[in-house]
């Protein structure tokens, strides 16, 4: 399967889609109501347009790390993997791995049963990993800070994507974006988030991390 994959099915349906983040969804419901929150927020992901890959600040070297998203009770982790172009995000063994192609502006989801499905980039996922340029999210500097073990540049923003997001995010000299935290004012709520990455490893990323791997079939 080559890098171009992704072309290919960029029509699929979003009904697909939706299907199966409510499956996926209905095998966490434990989590309690701060989850559910949470769920409804994932939904409004994918009605948001996609960003250009102009507007983003890519890391400009590959890494592995540990993704943390914290709000209220709700804790998440997933390991992410990026090589210049590309982002893959492992939640974990019976959930959908998801790699991201910033270049195409699509995404891929491997699902647990060995189908993949190919989509438009979700305009809010990739904000949990990727800074947007300043010109584009209004964010501005408010100077250098060690953070998450990095030497890093602080940048305020507000008010940016659907979620009505306004807080912080701080990203090294190359670009990775190693925390962010900010309010969200989705459902006229006021809920505090933070998002960070531990075990960070600068480091050359197999190839085959940010393809569709052999044996899987198109989701129908």
């Amino acid at each position: 399967m080559t890098d171009g994959f992704f072309q290919d099915d960029q029509k699929m349906s979003r009904t697909l889609t939706i299907r199966q983040e409510r499956r996926e969804v209905a095998a966490l419901n434990d989590k309690g109501g701060v989850f559910m929150r949470y769920v409804l927020v994932l939904l409004v992901m994918f009605v948001c347009g996609p960003a250009r890959a102009d507007d983003l600040v890519e890391p400009t070297v590959d890494f592995t790390a540990t993704a943390v998203h914290e709000t209220g009770a709700y804790r998440q982790t997933e390991t992410i993997h990026y090589t210049p172009g590309k982002l893959r995000i492992d939640p974990g063994k019976g959930f959908s791995s998801t790699i991201l192609d910033l270049k195409t502006q699509t995404q891929c989801l491997l699902m647990a049963n060995h189908t993949y499905l190919v989509l438009p980039m979700d305009d809010e996922l990739f904000r949990r990993f990727i800074a947007r340029t300043p010109a584009m999210s209004g964010a501005h500097k408010m100077g250098r800070a060690r953070m998450q073990g990095q030497e890093t540049t602080k940048y305020a923003f507000g008010d940016d994507g659907a979620l009505e997001a306004a807080g912080y995010y701080w990203v090294t000299d190359t670009g990775i974006m190693v925390r962010r935290e900010y309010n969200d004012g989705v459902f006229g709520r006021d809920v505090h988030h933070v998002e960070y990455l531990t075990d960070i490893s600068v480091e050359k990323q197999p190839a085959d991390m940010f393809v569709v791997p052999p044996g899987y079939k198109r989701a129908k």
